[in-house]
């Protein structure tokens, strides 16, 4: 049997502020990789790749597709651009994720699903209703000679993110709908370094509004010039953005489970080699396991656990588990909890004053590098 090959890579947005990696194999079969199948149904990457190995979850069973397989299926990536170039990543074809996400839709309708696969049910409702509304209007909009623009389309069906920035306390300066930088970074309580060099770095997707100076006037500045950002610009940043109100906005939209996932990812894989540096020649571990429970990061000689984006990194549906994870790792272990983008002299000082029995939290926006600079940061480690 030939080894199929993916050679062509993108990235799909259907959830506004999700991407998923995605992929043409030789055949022409569309695919999604392992995480970004995840990522897509809000699950955990490694729930996923446990139902690759014991099968669909019990309550599913009943509204499964007869002949949807869990087998894994490995490819090849020679596609140019895709981080994984080169190796072999383990992939879910289109079928296989309608079918998924049309059990899920069907259990949470008969009420069969447990608790912590609540949140995966009603994203796979609301993914299936935005899907078909958008199928419907971007099919209507070929016939007319109009360009479809399938994956905004999805996204604004997905949900209204608007409302949910405005029932969080956004405030615009302009007629109301039109916020300027100062609004946004208020709202999200970022420095306006981190929102610059997000607008630098989404230059091509957020365009800016150029204020007139009667309205500048208007709203009490002084300045020559200055750009507002529409409402639907303004989501694309709060989302695209890993602030903490841009985490309860994902949760909110999103659940709570692989409202992170993006973000662990690419904070836990650069923080595992700049801590790796840092504790050479300890016994320094990443996903490490602790009388049952997981950590990003744990060294033995120190007796040290730091959790990157940690807060609520590691959900546990069951609210007493929790409870007692926290109390079982806080009691025996010196703990840091720390941004994915807190600077390195802040994370040092915060193990230096680690101390079992407290937990150190460095969330502080003051000592959080913008996206650019802590990955130049990083790699410079």
């Amino acid at each position: 049997m030939t080894e199929r090959k993916a050679v062509h890579y993108g990235q799909v947005e259907i959830i506004p502020g999700i991407t998923c990696d995605a992929y043409v194999l030789d055949d022409g079969t569309a695919v999604l990789s392992e995480r970004g199948t995840a990522e897509l149904l809000g699950m955990k990457h490694a729930s996923l790749q446990s139902m690759a190995v014991t099968g669909v979850p019990k309550t599913l069973k009943p509204f499964v597709d007869k002949g949807l397989t869990m087998a894994v299926t490995l490819v090849e990536v020679t596609a140019k651009g895709s981080p994984y170039e080169g190796r072999k990543i383990t992939i879910y074809d289109s079928n296989f994720v309608e079918s998924l996400m049309c059990a899920y839709a069907m259990a949470i309708g008969h009420n069969v699903l447990q608790k912590n696969q609540m949140h995966i049910g009603r994203r796979c409702v609301l993914l299936q209703s935005a899907l078909v509304r958008t199928v419907l209007e971007s099919a209507i909009k070929e016939a007319c000679g109009m360009p479809a623009k399938i994956q905004e389309t999805a996204q604004k069906h997905y949900t209204d993110i608007v409302e949910l920035m405005k029932e969080s306390g956004l405030k615009c300066s302009v007629d109301g709908d039109i916020a300027i930088k100062t609004d946004i970074t208020d709202f999200l309580d970022i420095p306006q370094s981190t929102l610059n060099s997000f607008l630098s770095k989404h230059r091509s997707k957020i365009e800016p509004i150029k204020l007139e100076r009667a309205t500048i006037q208007a709203i009490g500045s002084k300045a020559g010039r200055m750009n507002g950002y529409c409402l639907k610009d303004v989501g694309t940043i709060a989302l695209g953005m890993d602030s903490v109100i841009g985490i309860k906005l994902k949760e909110k939209m999103f659940g709570s489970v692989s409202s992170l996932a993006k973000f662990e990812t690419k904070g836990e894989i650069e923080w595992q080699k700049v801590l790796g540096k840092v504790f050479a020649g300890f016994g320094f571990h990443h996903n490490y396991t602790l009388n049952g429970y997981r950590v990003d990061f744990y060294v033995e000689e120190l007796n040290l656990i730091c959790e990157c984006n940690g807060y609520d990194n590691h959900i546990h549906y069951n609210q007493t588990q929790e409870k007692e994870r926290e109390e079982y790792l806080n009691k025996n272990y010196r703990v840091v909890r720390f941004h994915h983008l807190t600077d390195l002299e802040t994370l040092v000082n915060g193990i230096l004053h680690a101390q079992v029995g407290t937990v150190v939290k460095l969330y502080d926006a003051s000592h959080v590098y913008s996206d650019s600079s802590q990955s130049a940061a990083l790699s410079a480690q």
